[in-house]
C-alpha cells in the first residue's frame, strides 16, 4: 500500500505539471491561464510574475514525492513512511483538482473553478491535519522534503481560493452590494492577512505565511504604478505583508530552538 500510494503520488503530480505547461503553451482552448484571467480583471491579482512561484512549489513537490519514492522503496523502511500512509489518497485528489481546474479556468467555467480550488485547499488542510504537521519537532528530512512543500502549496491555493471568487464576481458583473471595489480589495487584504497569522500561531507554518507575504507585495507592485487610488491599495498590501512578516518574524524568534536549522546546527 505504502509503494503504491507513494509512485501514485509522484504520477498524480507529474500528471499536474503536464496540463499545466499545455496550458502555458496554450494547448487547451487555445488560451492560456494569464489570458483568461486578463479577460476579467479584478484588483485582487498580483502583478504577473508573482504567478512564478509555481515553479519554486512544484519544484518542491517533485523534492515531496521523491522522497516519498524514496523512503517507500528504502529496504530499511523509517518510521516516515507513517506519513505516507496518513496522506492517504488525499495529495492525489488534490493533484487531479489541479488539472479540473485548468481546464475549468481555460473553458471560463469559473464557477466551477471556485468550487475546484476550495476542494483543493480542503483536501491540503485533510493532509496537514493527518500528519499533525509543524506540531511536533520532526527530523529535518520531513520537515524540508514533507512539510515544507504543503506548506508552499497549500499557501499558494489559499491566495489563489480567494483570487477565483474575485474574478468570479468580476465575470458575473457582481457591483459589491453598496461597497467600492477598492474597498473590497482591502477586505480581502485584511482576510488574506488575518489567515496567514492564524496559521502562524495555531500551526506554526511560517512557510505558509511567506507565500501570501510573496502574493501581498505582488499585489503591491502591480498597484503602486497605477492611478492614485489603486496607490492606496498598493500601501495597504504592503502593510499587510510587513504585519506578517513581523509576526512571523517574532513566532520564529519565540520558537527559534524548535528551528530545524537550528537543531541541525546545535546537534540537538
Amino acid at each position: 500500500m505504502i509503494k503504491r500510494l507513494a509512485v501514485l503520488n509522484f504520477l498524480s503530480l507529474l500528471l499536474a505539471i503536464a496540463v499545466n505547461v499545455l496550458a502555458q503553451l496554450g494547448k487547451i482552448n487555445d488560451q492560456t491561464i494569464g489570458e483568461v484571467s486578463h479577460r476579467y480583471p479584478n484588483l485582487f491579482t498580483p502583478a504577473d510574475y508573482t504567478f512564478s512561484i509555481w515553479g519554486l512549489i512544484y519544484l518542491s513537490l517533485l523534492l515531496f514525492t521523491g522522497y516519498m519514492l524514496t523512503e517507500a522503496f528504502s529496504k530499511e523502511r523509517k518510521k516516515e513512511v507513517a506519513f505516507i500512509r496518513k496522506t492517504s489518497f488525499w495529495f492525489i485528489i488534490t493533484n487531479i483538482g489541479n488539472c479540473l481546474w485548468v481546464i475549468a479556468w481555460l473553458y471560463e467555467f469559473s464557477g466551477m473553478a471556485v468550487v475546484l480550488l476550495f476542494l483543493m485547499m480542503m483536501k491540503l488542510i485533510k493532509i496537514i491535519l493527518n500528519t499533525d504537521m509543524e506540531l511536533y519537532n520532526a527530523p529535518f528530512k520531513v520537515i524540508a522534503f514533507y512539510w515544507w512543500p504543503i506548506c508552499l502549496y497549500s499557501g499558494w491555493v489559499a491566495v489563489a481560493c480567494i483570487t477565483n471568487v474575485a474574478s468570479f464576481l468580476s465575470e458575473y458583473g457582481w457591483q459589491g452590494s453598496g461597497l467600492t471595489p477598492p474597498e473590497w480589495t482591502i477586505i480581502m487584504i485584511a482576510a488574506t492577512v488575518l489567515l496567514n497569522i492564524l496559521m502562524i500561531y495555531l500551526r506554526n507554518m511560517r512557510e505558509f505565511a511567506a507565500v501570501g507575504i510573496w502574493a501581498l507585495i505582488g499585489l503591491y507592485v502591480r498597484h503602486s504604478t497605477e492611478n492614485s487610488e489603486n496607490q492606496m491599495l498598493a500601501r495597504v498590501a504592503m502593510a499587510g505583508a510587513i504585519l506578517i512578516f513581523l509576526n512571523a518574524a517574532y513566532h520564529g524568534y519565540k520558537n527559534r530552538k524548535t528551528n530545524p536549522i537550528y537543531r541541525l546546527i546545535n546537534g540537538s
